[in-house]
């Protein structure tokens, strides 16, 4: 009838994608799904967070009405990266693939960005263990200022999750990623409040193609930077 992906993660739950059958549509089947999981948030006292569609107003209904907030918009766009890559932007040098010693620093700034922790997440996607994640990593002057991560797998090319301090470190992890990937044409989120790094996308190319917000329920804490949100489930 239908089916939702969920998972409890150290400071909140996530939500992430839904469906329901055809058949079973109006019939409640999508409400008793999001009341299920609802009920395991509140039972472990976390704010449940997911992002959904801006263009699907069934599903953003839904949310709503079930008590989410919307608190910011993101631009979905996709890109065909030039084989040979694309150029370095300001702040390029400062990136690197991330190690399995990233992953203290990199639950340290989301902390400090976005105010969640995931590090089962960031251990998985390091080890790489399917051999199709990539991780790049920001250095700043006293720890990681930021992170990315890309799905290079045959049936999905995507980026995200990740996040940075500054527009100039998100240009710049989204650049390696992006060039991490090269020759193909992977989907990714940037905030439509991110100006430069939207226009950035543009003059390489990028194309629009949906919509989303990111919506919390029981409270969540404003970002503080720039944010890289994804479908593997949702994960910021």
């Amino acid at each position: 009838m239908g089916s939702c992906f969920y998972r409890s993660r150290e400071t909140h739950c996530s939500l992430g994608i839904m469906n329901v059958h055809p058949v079973y549509w109006n019939m409640g089947v999508g409400k008793a799904l999001l009341d299920f999981i609802v009920d395991l948030a509140e039972r472990e006292g976390k704010p449940l967070r997911l992002v959904s569609s801006a263009m699907n107003l069934e599903s953003f209904s839904l949310y709503t009405r079930g008590g989410f907030v919307p608190s910011i918009a993101y631009q979905d766009l996709y890109l065909q990266v030039p084989a040979e890559g694309l150029a370095a932007v300001p702040g390029s040098e400062r990136v690197r693939p991330a190690t399995p010693a990233d992953i203290e620093a990199m639950r340290d700034v989301e902390l400090a960005v976005s105010g969640i922790s995931r590090v089962k997440d960031y251990r998985y996607f390091v080890e790489n263990a399917e051999g199709f994640w990539h991780v790049s990593v920001f250095e700043g002057d006293g720890g990681l200022d930021g992170w990315l991560v890309s799905c290079g797998h045959p049936g999905l090319n995507i980026i995200g999750p990740g996040l940075a301090r500054t527009e100039e470190q998100a240009a710049a992890l989204l650049t390696a990623e992006l060039n991490a990937n090269a020759g193909r044409t992977p989907l990714f989120l940037v905030p439509v409040t991110c100006g430069d790094l939207v226009r950035l996308c543009y003059s390489w190319g990028a194309r629009n193609c949906e919509m989303h917000f990111a919506q919390a329920r029981g409270g969540a804490e404003p970002f503080r930077g720039v944010t890289f949100p994804t479908f593997l489930p949702e994960t910021g």
